[in-house]
């Protein structure tokens, strides 16, 4: 049974590494270019959702409204990929943004012609920028650990990153910091593209492996007023 896939990112971003693709299309690079390269990768079988355009402010929307829109795209999905770009997060409330409700009600039950749905797996997957540099989110520590920059990211992705009740970690003798062990210490699990290109598949597997241990981590499904 093919996989179904609910994408979500900021459809218009192009502070992101050029595509070829788009090149021959003669546009400039956006975020939306790299779910059509992710499309071109699935398996036969697998579906993707894709998430809201973000010309399409949320300011005037009740929460009923954009349950309405979001319900039927996320419902049938068991899978979230969010695509983590350099201006993904703008300054406005966050409320007022597609992404975090999109994250929101693919961690909720939700419940649609009598049948409620699960809580979806979700892998954070991070661009490139323009400079073909992941240094806006993730940095590598002279200790030569992963350091992902959580405190720039939507208040829901970072609550729900390096979450587990029982928190793996070990203190470093080189840089004298706290250093999450293992690769299931968060239930949004982060990867950047190049590594997750090469791996498609093992990476989606191995979120939903977390999603099967679900009760091991403190989940977060809020949207909070937050600029």
């Amino acid at each position: 049974m093919g996989k179904r896939i609910f994408v979500s990112y900021k459809y218009a971003d192009s502070g992101v590494a050029p595509l070829l693709l788009a090149a021959v299309l003669g546009e400039t690079t956006q975020a939306r270019h790299y779910v059509t390269l992710l499309e071109s990768k699935l398996k036969e079988g697998d579906h993707i959702y894709k998430g809201e355009k973000d010309n399409e402010p949320l300011d005037g929307f009740k929460n009923e409204t954009i349950e309405s829109k979001l319900r039927n795209k996320i419902f049938d999905s068991s899978v979230t990929i969010v695509l983590i770009s350099k201006n993904m997060k703008d300054s406005s409330d966050e409320r007022d943004q597609w992404i975090p409700w999109e994250v929101a009600y693919s961690l909720k039950e939700i419940t649609k012609n009598g049948v409620t749905s699960k809580t979806n797996a979700i892998l954070l997957v991070a661009l490139p920028d323009e400079n073909g540099s992941y240094s806006y989110i993730v940095n590598t520590l002279p200790c030569g650990v992963t350091s992902w920059d959580t405190p720039s990211l939507f208040y829901i992705l970072r609550k729900n990153m390096f979450n587990r009740h029982d928190t793996n970690s070990s203190q470093c003798l080189s840089c004298s910091s706290p250093h999450h062990n293992g690769n299931d210490h968060s239930y949004a699990y982060p990867v950047r593209w190049d590594l997750f290109y090469d791996n498609i598949d093992d990476h989606i597997d191995h979120v939903v492996k977390l999603k099967e241990n679900i009760a091991d981590y403190k989940l977060t499904k809020v949207v909070k007023a937050i600029n």
